[in-house]
């Protein structure tokens, strides 16, 4: 019997893993047939796998739209990179090199091969974000990026993207009239196309911003949970709020750099005609020019000479004003005192008042008791007993501001005092209250027992 018992229980136990195994290999060819991703067979059949949770499959793909973001902030970094080194290449004009005429031409073919990757590759990163919402339920199922509001940011991202110096444009010249200098100068079309090329680090920032903590699926929860929006803005106020000086001594430099960078690419040719006197086209004296911009300073011993060149300090004007304004702003948060610390600094100022009106009550009381000393032994003349007398009247008005200011400090934060003192006072009460209801209990029990109720149970204590 129990031979047969086993044998059956063995029969069923295979039956089981044979239907588990039909069950997974058409969900195989389920996703063969329809194309489908590994994950959404997960959603759809979450049971029959072993519960998958949607939270795994939510967090698998933010992690894949996350890598997409560094794919893409590699791409843009090293276009940029090589951008500036070709811009260097291409200005100084090494005809006579015909090496160095190579290798600029190979650094745009670089810069124009990686952008059209990069166009490829921010599309598909879209469409990572897109299904990231879709598994959050953010969005309807059959959304497609047309339907968002994802589509307008990403058409100006890939004109950004498109925006860059091309091997077909190397050497072609714009020549304008710069009234300063009062003669012609030149720039080449690649040095603008590579001016315009710097908007691309907005989007270097956007990637170290999705890098942060603020940025990541137990954010959108949280967000979601207190009805706010998690974006970029979001982990911007988050970082300032955090760590505001290391949020603001980043952006500082890097606004330093990147637009010294910037002014030095407008103001460049102009060294063509003259490079001894305000020339900014030196890194360093294009650097400097932003500092003291930034800083609102503007000494004048360098200064922008053309239309590009001033458009670009416009902008750093605007920015410098935003940047030191909210480090001034930061600053005076920090040093302002916190509830508790307002708490601690009237508790100490109360004790050296205190103090204070204990050394002026003193000194009144030695100044009478010498005065009427010296009054009755007639040992003090009469300038020295009106010098006497001056001085304690001058006691007695210290010892009375004094105990002004102990009084005035007595009254501040007297609300919140006076609430503690009221619990406190409310505490005590019902302290007392349990204690006489216990020997109200008590004497209750003593009176049945003496009446003969020994074997009822006596009330019950709270």
């Amino acid at each position: 019997m129990k031979g047969r018992t086993g044998g059956l229980t063995a029969k069923m136990s295979n039956q089981n893993q044979n239907r588990r195994q039909q069950e997974n290999d058409q969900l195989v060819r389920k996703a063969d047939q329809n194309k489908i991703s590994l994950a959404e067979i997960f959603m759809a059949n979450s049971q029959q796998l072993g519960g998958l949770e949607d939270g795994k499959v939510t967090k698998m793909y933010f992690h894949k739209f996350l890598f997409m973001e560094q794919v893409c902030f590699a791409f843009n970094l090293m276009g940029l990179g090589i951008s500036v080194i070709q811009y260097d290449l291409e200005f100084d004009e090494v005809s006579d090199d015909d090496n160095m005429k190579d290798i600029s031409l190979w650094l745009l073919w670089l810069v124009f091969v990686s952008s059209c990757i990069l166009v490829f590759l921010t599309v598909y990163r879209y469409q990572a974000h897109i299904e990231w919402m879709k598994s959050r339920k953010s969005i309807a199922p059959g959304d497609q990026i047309w339907h968002t509001d994802d589509w307008l940011p990403m058409l100006i991202e890939l004109a950004v993207y498109c925006i860059i110096p091309l091997p077909f444009t190397k050497g072609i010249r714009v020549n304008f009239y710069n009234s300063i200098q009062g003669m012609e100068a030149y720039y080449h079309v690649n040095e603008i196309l590579a001016l315009i090329m710097v908007c691309r680090v907005i989007y270097l920032y956007r990637t170290l911003l999705t890098l942060t903590f603020w940025y990541n699926n137990r954010t959108q929860r949280v967000c979601n949970l207190y009805a706010c929006e998690s974006n970029y803005m979001f982990v911007a106020k988050s970082l300032l709020r955090t760590m505001p000086y290391t949020a603001l001594f980043i952006a500082l430099i890097s606004l330093i750099c990147i637009f010294g960078y910037a002014v030095r690419i407008c103001e460049k040719p102009l060294s063509r005609n003259d490079s001894t006197s305000n020339n900014l086209g030196l890194y360093e004296n294009a650097l400097w020019n932003i500092i003291i911009t930034v800083t609102t300073v503007g000494y004048g011993d360098f200064y922008t000479r053309t239309d590009l060149g001033r458009f670009v300090i416009f902008i750093v004007c605007v920015l410098g004003i935003f940047v030191v304004s909210v480090m001034v702003v930061t600053l005076i948060e920090s040093l302002k005192v916190t509830s508790l610390e307002g708490h601690a600094i009237t508790v100490l100022e109360r004790v050296a008042l205190r103090e204070k009106l204990k050394h002026e009550a003193a000194l009144v009381i030695i100044l009478t008791a010498k005065a009427a000393l010296g009054y009755k032994n007639g040992t003090l003349t009469r300038k020295q007993h009106h010098q006497l007398i001056v001085r304690l009247k001058q006691t007695l008005i210290n010892f009375k501001m004094t105990h002004r200011q102990h009084k005035t400090k007595q009254d501040e934060n007297s609300l919140n005092e006076e609430i503690t003192n009221q619990f406190s006072l409310l505490k005590n009460d019902f302290k007392q209250l349990m204690e006489r209801q216990s020997v109200l209990i008590s004497t209750n029990n003593l009176i049945y027992q003496k009446l003969g109720f020994e074997n009822n149970k006596s009330i019950v204590n709270i």
